[in-house]
């Protein structure tokens, strides 16, 4: 008899272990599923973050060609300035699919200021093409570097809101 107790006592001390074991083996398993997950999601805020940056440096990048064009126009005699209306425009166009990217990418404050500054570059690059008086073209400058001004906060708001 006492064998078949000492027997039953080693079967259950068996069981216990294997239950024991495989409880926190499945613990341990969910522990490194859900820190897999956390660096997963964490990787994904990390490249949407590089791609708002990205995005909003673009839209400043191509603001910043568009002055640089504005300069050279004004600089230049009336019958050279045709083949630099053809890269202004396309320089425009650039402009115009940078914020659609910005758009895409938001916030959505972010996005409205970024139309704003848009706005101003395309209203200053119009005077610039017909306007031969400086005045009405430095209030435009000014206005279009207050609007870069908010567009710069409400990106860095934005990206750092998402760290």
């Amino acid at each position: 008899m006492v064998d078949v107790w000492g027997t039953v006592v080693g079967a259950g001390a068996v069981i216990a272990g294997a239950v024991l074991t495989g409880g926190f083996t499945l613990l341990k398993g969910r522990q490194e599923g859900a820190e897999k997950e956390r660096d997963r999601l964490e990787q994904r805020a990390v490249r949407h973050r590089e791609l708002r940056r990205d995005a909003y440096l673009a839209l400043l990048n191509a603001g910043e060609e568009i002055y640089a064009l504005q300069d050279q126009h004004r600089d230049l005699e009336p019958a050279a300035r045709v083949e630099l209306n053809v890269t202004i425009d396309a320089t425009l166009a650039k402009l115009h699919q940078c914020l659609a990217v910005v758009r895409l990418e938001g916030p959505a404050h972010v996005a409205e200021s970024a139309e704003v500054l848009v706005n101003h570059y395309r209203d200053l690059t119009g005077l610039v093409l017909v306007q031969n008086d400086i005045s009405p073209l430095m209030r435009a400058r000014m206005a279009a570097l207050g609007a870069q001004s908010e567009f710069l906060a409400a990106a860095s708001a934005a990206l750092d809101s998402e760290r």
